[in-house]
């Protein structure tokens, strides 16, 4: 006679996996943390631009100061988990000046998402010179022009700004690069010139590659 105990305990392991959590949803519920290896290296800004002079990387943990509207520095994102690395060359004119990465890593594609088309609109809408300060009383000059980056990644976005003040001009562009749920913002300021698009575009698909 067949034991009543053998389909009773076939019936609680179905059940079981049945309520068991996904290893995929627990995979997207904790979502790796990054950290400085994600980062762009020193080496990788340095074969990128090889007329860096003493170049100094930092990192911290910091937020990505995204757009809200047509503003270019609005409210802070940090997501499941937020690095900056920042390199600091000694400054010529007419070159690069600064380059700051951010990595900030979502719960969700969707999230990310959004975060880029942030960086879209603000190209799409709010191109035009607006005149404002720098928050200590001088006047500044701000050009905000478009700039829509062929793909990198699985999508990307970017915007220009000028920034003109007691006769100096310094130009940022700024490069926005989805890989699945981590976003990366390349922000490369030149003195006195655009920053050239070869330059910024190289830098994001290494950023790329160090997050894939």
């Amino acid at each position: 006679m067949r034991s009543p105990l053998v389909p009773l305990a076939a019936a609680l392991a179905v059940l079981a996996a049945l309520i068991a959590p996904s290893p995929v949803v627990a995979a997207q519920a904790t979502p790796e943390p990054l950290t400085r290896e994600h980062l762009l290296t020193l080496e990788d800004h340095v074969v990128v631009y090889p007329d860096m002079r003493d170049p100094l990387r930092t990192v911290m943990r910091s937020p990505v100061f995204a757009p809200r509207g047509c503003e270019d520095q609005g409210i802070a994102v940090r997501g499941s988990s937020a690095i900056e690395g920042s390199v600091s060359p000694d400054g010529r004119p007419r070159s690069v000046a600064l380059v700051d990465q951010n990595l900030v890593r979502f719960g969700s594609v969707r999230k990310a998402r959004a975060l880029v088309q942030r960086y879209r609109d603000f190209s799409k809408r709010c191109v035009g010179d607006v005149d404002t300060d720098d928050g200590e009383g001088g006047d500044v000059h701000l050009k905000n022009r478009a700039w829509l980056p062929p793909l990198v990644g699985d999508e990307s976005a970017g915007m220009l700004i000028g920034w003109f003040q007691s006769g100096v001009a310094d130009w940022r562009r700024v490069l926005v690069v989805r890989t699945g749920r981590t976003v990366s913002v390349l922000d490369v300021s030149f003195t006195d010139v655009r920053p050239p698009m070869r330059g910024v575009l190289a830098l994001g698909r290494l950023a790329v590659e160090r997050l894939g």
